[in-house]
């Protein structure tokens, strides 16, 4: 009796490469498309959804204090997020104490070379496809500033939301007018809450890597260096007001857009020290 073979029509290897290949060429619009389609799913929810119901349901002052801090969250993440993708993350010119054993030139320390991007990143933490970029000295605190808004952004629409999916529960509706169409609001709500979720993780790891005067790749680097401290940390205080732009300017600067020149805070620091760190 012969014995059946499956041979598939094309090498499963050569599929897989092809896909990385695709994929490769695909993420740089991908991640930035994709959040691009969810801020403009959640503007129409906004306007044609929520905001009129806070129109009928509130008065007056109450509506106001809500636009108010709606546009207030919109305007800030979008400033921040347009700066993290425009803005040079920093390159190496050639100068500094180590040399890059990938593109062979001297760099500055901290600086670590980007696969992607394919230079020398000055205060690399990571190359992000959310933004299309590396997240370095120059983009690192319009990159922080945008993921604490978009926190804040899912916290407000987690509760702002909620009163459509308690009635969505009764089987009715408070915001949603379209019974023929799949209840959205409902479903941004749920994206809310799993938006919440994720950037209260990565916030508080940022935040905890910033405070230490650390970045990602120097925190993997630590790792076989238990309880060796930075030799980067000048402080929580002084770590977080030179990345987030606002050292020697009022905390308020956090609220309101703002753009800033990263200080060279590491550069003081010692380079035998350094040295025996990385």
């Amino acid at each position: 009796m012969a014995r059946f073979v499956f041979n598939p029509p094309f090498n499963f290897k050569e599929g897989m490469v092809m896909f990385f290949k695709i994929l490769k060429v695909l993420s740089p619009v991908s991640g930035v498309g994709m959040i691009t389609t969810i801020c403009l799913g959640m503007s129409v929810v906004y306007y044609f959804c929520l905001l009129p119901y806070q129109w009928r349901t509130s008065i007056f002052p109450v509506f106001f204090y809500h636009f108010t801090i709606a546009h207030w969250i919109l305007i800030n993440t979008l400033y921040n997020y347009i700066l993290a993708i425009l803005i040079h993350p920093g390159k190496s010119k050639g100068q500094g104490p180590s040399k890059c054993r990938t593109c062979r030139t001297n760099r500055p320390e901290r600086s670590h070379h980007c696969r992607q991007c394919n230079f020398c990143v000055l205060l690399m933490d990571h190359h992000c496809v959310w933004i299309n970029n590396c997240v370095g000295f120059y983009n690192y605190g319009y990159y922080i500033r945008s993921c604490l808004f978009c926190w804040v952004g899912a916290l407000y629409g987690t509760w702002s939301l909620w009163p459509e999916v308690a009635a969505y529960c009764s089987q009715t509706t408070v915001m949603f007018p379209y019974p023929e169409l799949p209840n959205v609001v409902v479903g941004f709500w749920v994206l809310c809450v799993g938006v919440l979720i994720a950037f209260s993780i990565l916030n508080y790891w940022q935040l905890y890597l910033i405070s230490s005067g650390m970045t990602s790749v120097e925190y993997k680097q630590m790792k076989a260096w238990k309880g060796v401290v930075s030799p980067y940390d000048r402080g929580w205080k002084t770590n977080l007001a030179c990345i987030l732009g606002f050292r020697g300017r009022s905390w308020l600067t956090l609220l309101r857009p703002t753009f800033y020149i990263p200080q060279d805070y590491w550069s003081v620091v010692d380079l035998e020290e350094v040295e025996s760190f990385g």
